[in-house]
């Protein structure tokens, strides 16, 4: 039943108007044509996909570390026209395999262990998010980039900061053979001009930037631009559309950092570790062109070192999936997804589509624990076209020790949760509802709300 603006009912919806709907030939048509997913029994697993795994004996890794990220967007004015502030804290938990296996052989988990556990470098960043700009001046979108800029400014870890990380990152500095001399940022963030040439030489190494080449602009163009998150911030609509995209970036670099921290510290020390990343191996949105240099640096570091990572998902349609063929999945067994599991039984689509080529530079498979957890997880791949298609178990390097260890990791906090993941989380939480209230009381008073 309809209302007028003073609430006042005045017009009685049709009982009958569904009819027009049912009656449509269209409508008909187009329901005929589409296709929703298959029930659990009529999944058909393909044997080829399906491998036994067996732990090996021995076990390198000495050394988990997790990355999460949390975010939660302030009103610091919500009368017309409000306003809006990001805050993000991402966490890099260390946790000692030895202190997992004391644990394991004790009757009960002390409070000193649960210390040993919590062991958190937090890292914080606030990004302006709607009609909100520095006070020199700048608009919202150059205000977006130079907080961007300026988190990667800090070191955070290791000796040099991550703009140093980007750089070695972006020209492939770790290769002295195949280093990069340029590199193509897709638009100007100031005139708009397109394909630009960011020449290694010309970098302002104080400043980790250039000078656009158009004549007529002759801008600063900041080297963590590459990102393209400028690209979904806009004056007037705001930065809203980036959130995700950033804290995923975020955590994925922060884990590079790391990376090229323990390479500089001790040849095949970085062996030594496993990074477990809060969701895919993967860059998305704007910044998914980073998937390419990173698949580079993972496969020139392969040829002389043992990079171990993984992405464990937790929601999804890909969880989901698993849930449901649960019971078609034995103890210890790994499923392997090509394109054409993805496109026949979890996404709409054909299946000589190319999964996420895009923006992955992992293989997904789903594991189901020897004590019957379900996990969805991704590991890197040198060919990630060949993996879709045709995926075998040796393109998933190291996978039976990453997995010794994923077992290990386990815990009861949430459904198939891993330790780290989970406490990396908590940890850093600040969704709760009396986080977000101080931070809205903190962030008004620094303004001067």
């Amino acid at each position: 039943m309809s209302e007028n603006q003073q609430g006042r009912k005045f017009e009685r919806g049709s009982r009958i108007s569904h009819s027009h709907i049912i009656n449509d030939e269209e409508v008909k048509e187009y329901l005929s044509n589409c296709r929703i997913p298959v029930e659990a029994e009529d999944v058909e697993l393909n044997p080829k996909l399906l491998y036994d795994i067996v732990y090996p004996l021995n076990n390198s890794i000495d050394y988990i570390i997790a990355v999460d990220g949390e975010e939660t967007t302030i009103p610091v004015k919500k009368s017309f026209p409000s306003s809006l502030v990001t805050f993000f804290q991402f966490g890099s938990l260390l946790i000692k395999s030895s202190d997992l296996e004391e644990m394991k052989q004790k009757p009960f988990v002390s409070p000193t262990d649960i210390r040993k556990l919590k062991d958190i470098k937090r890292e914080k960043l606030m990004l302006p998010t709607k009609n909100v700009s520095l006070k020199k001046g700048d608009d919202l979108k150059t205000s977006v980039r130079k907080a961007i800029q300026d988190f990667f400014k800090k070191k955070h870890s290791g000796s040099t900061s991550m703009l140093n990380t980007l750089y070695w990152f972006l020209f492939q500095e770790y290769d002295a053979n195949s280093s990069l001399k340029e590199y193509t940022l897709s638009h100007c963030p100031h005139c708009g001009t397109s394909e630009i040439k960011l020449e290694k030489v010309k970098i302002d190494l104080s400043k980790f930037s250039w000078e656009c080449t158009h004549p007529k602009c002759k801008q600063e163009i900041f080297i963590t631009d590459v990102f393209r998150l400028f690209e979904k911030a806009d004056n007037e609509s705001g930065a809203e559309g980036i959130i995700s995209y950033t804290s995923s970036l975020i955590e994925s670099f922060l884990m590079i950092h790391t990376i090229k921290s323990l390479l500089e510290i001790e040849e095949g020390l970085v062996d030594r570790f496993l990074f477990v990343k809060d969701g895919p191996l993967s860059f998305n949105g704007e910044t998914a062109r980073m998937h390419k240099p990173m698949q580079a640096l993972l496969n020139y570091l392969g040829k002389s070192n043992r990079i171990n990572i993984v992405g464990v998902e937790n929601a999804g349609a890909f969880v989901d999936h698993a849930k449901q063929i649960r019971d078609k999945l034995n103890s210890g067994q790994a499923l392997l997804l090509n394109n054409d599991h993805i496109y026949s039984y979890i996404l709409p689509g054909k299946s000589n589509n190319r999964y996420a080529s895009t923006s992955y530079y992992s293989g997904k498979f789903i594991y189901k624990s020897h004590d019957g957890r379900l996990y969805v997880l991704t590991i890197p791949v040198e060919d990630h076209n060949k993996y879709y298609a045709v995926p075998e178990l040796t393109d998933l390097k190291n996978i039976h020790e990453i997995l010794l260890n994923i077992d290990k990791l386990k815990c009861d906090i949430y459904e198939n949760a891993l330790i780290p993941v989970a406490l990396a989380n908590k940890l850093i939480s600040l969704t709760n509802h009396p986080s977000s209230d101080i931070l809205e009381k903190f962030a008004k008073k620094s303004m001067g709300r």
